[in-house]
This record gives C-alpha cells, sequence and structure tokens, in this order.
C-alpha cells in the first residue's frame, strides 16, 4: 500500500473544503444546510484510490519487466562494541 505523500494530499486536500464552503458565501453561494463531513466516507474513498494507484504502479512496473519483491523490510542499526 503507498504511504507517504500520496494519501497525505488526499488528505489534506480534504480538509480544504471546510474553508472553502465558509469563502464561497462571499461569492453568493448559499446552502440550505450546513455541510457535514463523514470520516468513514473519506478513509473508504482514499483507500480505494490508493488501491487503484498501486495497481496503476505495479502495472506500469511489470510492463517494463520489472522483479517486484513485496512485503516489509525491517532496518536495525548495530552499534558498534566499542
Amino acid at each position: 500500500m503507498l504511504r507517504g505523500c500520496v494519501p497525505k494530499k488526499l488528505l489534506v486536500y480534504a480538509s480544504s473544503f471546510s474553508h472553502d464552503f465558509d469563502s464561497s458565501q462571499g461569492f453568493g453561494w448559499s446552502y440550505d444546510t450546513e455541510p457535514v463531513h463523514d470520516w468513514k466516507t473519506l478513509i473508504s474513498n482514499k483507500n480505494v484510490e490508493l488501491k487503484r494507484l498501486t495497481g496503476v504502479y505495479k502495472s506500469l512496473l511489470q510492463k517494463s519487466n520489472v522483479t517486484l519483491l513485496e512485503g516489509r523490510g525491517k532496518v536495525q542499526i548495530l552499534t558498534p562494541l566499542c
């Protein structure tokens, strides 16, 4: 799964809408009800997009004859015995 900037960008983009709703009133927009945010929907849609992007990236790599090694790694820093 993608980690880092892509999920962060999706969440930051989503967070900007609350400010956009407030600012839009100065440009003539009005709403019958206050906008409501649903966290579960945001996270679900983020996960769907990340899964789609992962598929795109894997496909591009496989078409380029790249061998994919999927899994998790662990870096262990060893201190010198002095």
